[in-house]
């Protein structure tokens, strides 16, 4: 397949991530990449009615895409062709695309499966899963559980964002099909949990809701710290780990602080998220991100000489998701380019990274905090679910800023706040909007930027 057309599928996939099937058939179906360089991104297709209305309202959508495939931004441009049947040579790939996983995507041709209308990557396993003493007892740990589930639990695994938690947990999953193919797993992030709670009493379906939890086999729940504050969440949650617990059922955990910083959360739920193991992971070692760096360049089919590797790992410090893009933009730039991979246009690729003068978290954070004083409303409630105007238009504003200030992709950013990346353009998009009819909040956001740059 030409490498044109595995962007193309890996663009649409994203796409397809955010549209309606009616919508998505209606414009993207017939949509083709035929041109890409460092600068732009031409598509065509074959109605000029489609190409102005994709042009005019979706172009943003596919560049955000591009970014979030090739690692750097791109123009995009649509063309309109004059023959819209295709060369048969490149049709290689399917019309539709396969959904991508919602964890950080490794390559454009990855396969999932579905668990609870969720597709799991099968790459994330065990085997690929590069262990340092940064996060080896946290890897033990899920090995157990997965060759031999309540060996531990709950298993409770904490540590910062972007440092491995999701594929451990996408690892477990995948160990324990393959061992028992008639397993009942059902992984959810804490949002969804939350979200599907509320709906089924806003429809009056809890026992159904209860009856699918309480009969898993292994429950996962991803970014548990999100039930804080939430009290008919921890109560419903409450039960639900009781039931299973009582019945020897698996339940693994993840967060990005331990049960105890967790607040507000209920004694009873904290004692029983301790029941179990407690396993934590850490930032990786120089020689942990050298050896990551690596295996992702390998992954990749690039190849890195040892200083290109050493600059990478001395500079690379937020976290492995970093690391992803910053190889990811690597590959991207030398196979449109056509050169091999060189210190000199390494530096020049991750210049954006290697200009702040402090980490990309800490920026975050201080972002959270000017934002926090500016508005009024607590960052724990910025980051959590509540949905009153005032807490939901900082929130908005903070993911604006975000986005215009750090180098963070949108799949990072929807993992701070626990929203997928749909959500995060939701909020950029709307802020731009607002912004032109309200010279004043622009005004406020350049106020909070240059705060957090002093």
């Amino acid at each position: 397949m030409s490498v044109l057309r595995e962007v193309e599928r890996a663009v649409l996939s994203v796409i397809r991530e955010q549209y309606s099937d009616v919508v998505f058939d209606l414009w993207f179906k017939d949509l083709h990449l035929i041109e890409l360089s460092e600068k732009e991104a031409v598509f065509s297709i074959s109605s000029a009615f489609k190409q102005n209305i994709i042009q005019s309202r979706h172009a943003a959508a596919l560049k955000e895409a591009l970014r979030s495939v090739n690692g750097f931004d791109v123009e995009v441009r649509i063309t309109c062709a004059e023959e819209p049947d295709r060369d048969p040579k490149e049709d290689e790939a399917p019309a539709r695309p396969e959904p991508p996983a919602p964890a950080v995507r490794e390559e454009p041709s990855e396969v999932g499966r579905a668990i609870e209308n969720r597709s799991i990557v099968s790459e994330y396993t065990f085997e690929n899963f590069i262990v340092g003493d940064s996060n080896k007892f946290a890897h033990a740990a899920c090995y157990a559980v997965a060759k031999s589930p309540t060996t531990y639990n709950p298993l409770f695994i904490h540590g910062p964002s972007g440092l491995g938690k999701t594929h451990l947990l996408y690892a477990v999953t995948n160990e324990m099909k393959r061992n028992n193919p008639n397993i009942r797993l059902i992984y959810k992030k804490c949002e969804e949990f939350t979200n599907e709670l509320i709906e089924s009493i806003q429809k009056g379906t809890t026992i159904a809701f209860k009856e699918k939890y309480r009969s898993a086999d292994v429950l996962l729940i991803d970014d548990i710290q999100f039930i804080a504050g939430k009290v008919a969440v921890q109560e419903e949650f409450f039960h639900t780990f009781n039931i299973l617990y009582e019945a020897e059922k698996q339940i693994i955990l993840t967060s990005d602080r331990p049960p105890r910083d967790i607040r507000p959360l209920e004694e009873r739920l904290m004692t029983r998220f301790e029941w179990g193991l407690i396993a934590d992971i850490q930032p990786p070692s120089l020689e942990l991100r050298c050896a990551i760096i690596q295996k992702k360049a390998e992954q990749r089919g690039i190849t890195l000489a040892p200083e290109i590797v050493n600059f990478l790992a001395e500079n690379l410090r937020v976290n492995i998701r970093q690391i992803e893009g910053s190889i990811k933009k690597i590959a991207a730039i030398s196979m449109l380019t056509g050169t091999p991979v060189s210190l000199d246009m390494t530096k020049r690729a991750i210049s954006d990274i290697l200009s702040g003068t402090e980490p990309v978290s800490v920026t975050v954070d201080r972002i959270f905090d000017a934002v926090s004083k500016k508005y009024g409303v607590p960052v724990e409630d910025i980051k959590g679910n509540k949905r009153n105007k005032s807490i939901a238009q900082a929130r908005h504003v903070a993911v604006y800023i975000i986005r215009r200030e750090t180098s963070l992709p949108v799949t990072a950013i929807g993992d701070i706040l626990n929203r997928d990346h749909a959500t995060v353009l939701a909020s950029v998009n709307k802020i731009k909007n607002d912004m032109r009819l309200d010279p004043r909040l622009a005004d406020e956001i350049e106020e909070i930027a240059s705060q957090i740059k002093q």
